[in-house]
């Protein structure tokens, strides 16, 4: 490797690390919405430059985790009620209808990698909890929505979910309701998706998913303001 290309893979390793460290911290609570990201003070924390950071906030701006105001100034994102209901009734019609065209589409192969998908995510969350599996579940659990997107076979929708999926349910997921009882319920529709998707049933299957994700709409009795979990 030349000398060029190693140092930009340095850059990109740091802003890598940069990336997952501010989004772990946003994503578990440590940062809040409306909380400042000022790029030095992050630096010293992370231990890179603030070359990384910016490029790091330009990648979580794109997600809609942080925003950027005059000057680049970034800020946590703030997300309302109406926000976290509007976008899981989106989900659920669209993915409901993904999951019905996957139903009679999918390939063993994908069939395969769910169970395998949700197969891991079960395991982490038994052996660290919800807090401690909360970055690797959201990484893993988008990866499982977006298969079955991909099995659908319809270029079209697959490009309108993926943005959707960009942004990981786990930020709104501040209810009222016990965060090990929705988990384990989380799980369980993951198990009754892929026993739809199996048995090679559309009306199942996208029945299962709208049930999954409507089942995830925050309600006005419940809290966004205190308890952190994850599902989607």
């Amino acid at each position: 490797m030349t000398r060029e290309g190693s140092k930009d893979a340095a850059t990109q390793s740091a802003v890598e690390t940069a990336y997952r460290r501010i989004r772990h911290m946003i994503l578990t609570g440590e940062m809040r919405s409306g909380d400042k990201l000022l790029e030095n003070q992050l630096a010293t924390t992370i231990g890179v430059s603030r070359t990384p950071i910016r490029e790091a906030l330009n990648r979580l701006n794109a997600e809609g985790l942080v925003v950027l105001e005059r000057y680049r100034r970034g800020i946590v994102a703030d997300f309302s009620l109406e926000d976290a209901i509007e976008i899981f009734r989106l989900r659920a019609i669209l993915e409901g209808h993904a999951a019905g065209r996957a139903a009679t589409r999918i390939s063993d192969t994908h069939l395969d990698r769910l169970q395998d998908l949700e197969r891991v995510m079960e395991k982490q969350f038994e052996e660290l909890g919800w807090n401690e599996h909360l970055e690797g579940f959201d990484k893993l659990n988008a990866e499982f929505h977006a298969v079955i997107a991909s099995a659908a076979e319809s270029p079209r929708l697959e490009k309108i979910l993926a943005s959707s999926l960009e942004l990981p349910a786990s930020i709104f997921n501040r209810y009222s309701e016990p965060v090990e009882m929705r988990t384990r319920r989380t799980h369980a529709q993951h198990r009754e998706i892929l026993s739809a998707l199996k048995a090679r049933n559309p009306e199942w299957a996208q029945a299962a998913m709208n049930a999954h994700l409507f089942s995830l709409l925050p309600t006005a009795s419940g809290s966004l303001e205190h308890e952190a979990g994850n599902v989607g």
